[in-house]
């Protein structure tokens, strides 16, 4: 619903819940998913933000194993494991995002990313 709007105005990450695991997108717009055969047809897109559900703090529920298998292809990582993430906002282009497995009582980075950002990159472009 909102998909259009993330794109037009440059959204680089989206944050949800809700989802008792930890998942991260590749930057994908347009995703599709046939509910009958499984199928996902998603478009990879520059333009498009990159989606993290972090549902996986505080759980109380039990982690969602199904969701491992299968992996869509637009799905950069995904893990049923107890954690918490960073986010560095290093200057207004860049910024570090890091998720930590903490499921057996130590932190251990698992997944990384970083952000450089579509507002001020595409500004830069325009203004050559």
């Amino acid at each position: 619903m909102y998909e259009q709007y993330f794109v037009q105005y440059k959204v680089d990450v989206v944050f949800a819940g809700h989802v008792h695991a930890y998942v991260r997108t590749d930057r994908v717009s347009n995703t599709a998913y046939n509910i009958e055969n499984r199928l996902c047809t998603p478009k990879m897109d520059a333009s498009a933000p990159i989606h993290i559900t972090i549902g996986d703090g505080g759980n109380q529920e039990g982690l969602l194993y199904e969701m491992v298998d299968p992996q869509p292809k637009y799905s950069a990582y995904r893990e049923p494991s107890y954690g918490h993430a960073t986010f560095e906002v290093k200057n207004r282009t860049t910024a570090y995002y890091a998720w930590h497995r903490n499921q057996d009582g130590y932190s251990v980075e698992a997944d990384s990313v970083w952000f450089h950002n579509l507002y001020w990159k595409s500004s830069s472009v325009a203004s050559i």
